[in-house]
């Protein structure tokens, strides 16, 4: 039996990210960037107001006061999407609309409600009085403000999500070197498992496909294949090897333990499967194996609820990020709300619920009911506190590591 960071070792030292294409910049679940992107153009491509007012010189208002207001002379109006005025005298304003190209020799916009605008009968203005002086760049967003040709745009590894997209399209760029999302298939084992409306003598449900499929979903990683098969070694065989043709990683639940029917080791292995490792020093979810066939992964997780939603965000998790050519997960820390219990020599993750306090620090409590079947408690968590094997239990006030439910979101509130 090994450590969970040697698993993790393992694991990283086994899995080569999948090849990378030039893929166009779509938003396409599960896309990542295979390398460093630069951006090709200025954004904002030209110096532009941030609100509605009037672009003038700052120079021409530095005199102006409450006593002695600044008159300026309106030359027009410059809407959103019209070409910039090449000059502006001086005592001269524009009219102009949030996001408008700003005027030749104008550095500044006074809010409209700034100032005191005199219109002719149609509503046009022609002047305006100014109380106050104006700072060169106020209310004004420069040419690359927010990026400049050359800027690194996205960094290797970074999925392809709704801001990635933002920006590539704000950028105009049209493609990317990028990697595929990986391609998962589940295999639930068990002869007791059933789909059926009623159940019969001895029976349970398949929680497992549709927890792990639901995770996925929220991922935006598609699942390729899902099945259920019997505690048949012949079947399962028969179903991995269709997995293993249509898929990068196939993730198995149950057969893993040291009963007379966990035959899933000796069918992988007489499948040609290299095992990676097999048990690990973790609660819940020891039993899990991990191998390899080329560069197809397969994880087998034990078949108890928990088992599974252990293995798959810590350890399924993992390996999709290594396919993707993404680091490790950066973790969070909280502080322990109670004491919270663990056998030396295990990492526990437990099923857990953080919450800020007034003074926004982070803290987490263990839930009842951490057995390994018990799905309730997962209904109350928002995250998994997660105790060192090294460390053992933790003391109210110790600061411990957790981790959210579902990666990138942030465990604290919520319903």
């Amino acid at each position: 039996m090994i450590s969970y960071a040697a698993a993790l070792d393992i694991l990283a030292s086994a899995i080569t990210p999948l090849p990378a294409a030039e893929l166009p910049c779509s938003p396409v679940p599960g896309l990542t960037a295979a390398a460093d992107l630069a951006s090709a153009e200025a954004v904002p491509p030209f110096a532009n107001a941030a609100m509605d007012g009037f672009a003038l010189r700052s120079a021409d208002t530095q005199a102006a006061s409450a006593g002695a207001p600044l008159r300026l002379v309106v030359a027009g109006s410059i809407p959103a999407g019209t070409p910039a005025p090449a000059a502006t005298e001086a005592g001269v304003a524009w009219e102009i609309m949030t996001g408008a190209p700003m005027p030749a020799g104008c550095d500044a916009v006074v809010a409209l409600e700034r100032v005191e605008v005199q219109r002719d009968a149609a509503g046009w203005p022609q002047a305006l009085l100014l109380r106050e002086p104006l700072a060169a760049g106020r209310n004004r967003r420069g040419a690359g403000e927010d990026f400049r040709p050359g800027d690194r745009l996205l960094a290797a590894g970074r999925a392809l999500d709704a801001p990635a997209i933002m920006a590539l399209a704000a950028t105009g760029t049209t493609s990317l070197l990028a990697r595929p999302p990986p391609r998962i298939a589940v295999i639930a084992t068990g002869s007791e498992l059933s789909g059926a409306a009623a159940l019969g003598a001895g029976l349970i449900r398949d929680s497992n496909r549709p927890y792990i499929a639901a995770m996925l979903g929220q991922l935006q990683l598609p699942l390729v294949a899902s099945t259920a098969v019997a505690d048949e070694p012949a079947a399962f065989s028969r179903a991995l090897d269709a997995a293993l043709g249509a898929a990068d990683l196939v993730i198995t639940t149950g057969g893993v333990s040291a009963g007379r029917l966990d035959f899933v080791p000796a069918a992988i292995a007489a499948m040609g499967g290299e095992t990676l490792f097999h048990k690990v020093a973790i609660r819940p979810g020891k039993p899990l194996l991990a191998a390899r066939f080329g560069r197809r992964l397969v994880l087998a997780l034990p078949g108890n609820p928990m088992a599974v939603a252990v293995g798959l965000r810590f350890f399924v998790v993992p390996a999709l990020r290594a396919l993707a050519g993404r680091g490790p997960e950066p973790r969070l820390r909280a502080r322990a709300l109670a004491a919270i219990h663990s056998r030396a020599g295990l990492t526990f993750f437990a099923k857990a619920r953080a919450q800020l306090d007034p003074q926004a620090t982070l803290g987490v409590s263990a839930l009842p009911g951490q057995e390994s079947f018990r799905i309730a408690p997962l209904l109350a968590a928002n995250c998994w506190a997660i105790l060192d094997a090294q460390r053992g239990g933790v003391a109210a006030g110790e600061l411990l590591e957790v981790a959210p439910l579902v990666p990138g979101e942030f465990p604290a509130g919520g319903d």
